[in-house]
């Protein structure tokens, strides 16, 4: 079997990569948005069934246990979606190296990931309690 001289990894499994950081925060940020976008067609549904169905009510539609769970989903990741979007836009906004360094500093990465914990928790205690 022919051996490629040079050390180019054989397989391309994305187990085998070692993202930075900020590789993994924009990737949440897409997946982030598809939820969010996902979420919207649910609440739509909910809301064509609320209006053109009379055995539904919004009062059912309430109570249920999913809705709460895509209540959840919603806000959680509209926050993160939020999060790590202004801190994309102060990372263009700012062109000075210096500055561009800060924002995309492990600190702020961690930063902006225990803000998104804490109100995660506070959404999450909101939601269901």
């Amino acid at each position: 079997m022919y051996s490629h001289p040079s050390n180019r990894p054989r397989s391309l499994k994305i187990s085998n990569f070692r993202f930075p950081l900020n590789a993994l925060l924009s990737g949440a940020h897409r997946a982030t948005g598809l939820a969010l976008v996902i979420s919207l067609i649910v609440y739509l549904t909910l809301a064509n069934l609320i209006l053109f169905i009379p055995i539904i009510t919004l009062e059912k539609v309430a109570d249920c246990w999913l809705t709460l769970v895509l209540h959840t989903g919603f806000w959680i990741a509209l926050t993160y979606h939020w999060l790590s979007g202004l801190r994309h836009l102060c990372a263009e906004h700012f062109l000075q190296p210096e500055t561009y360094q800060l924002i995309n500093s492990n600190t702020v990465s961690y930063l902006l990931l225990g803000t998104w914990f804490i109100s995660s928790l506070s959404i999450i205690y909101r939601v269901w309690f």
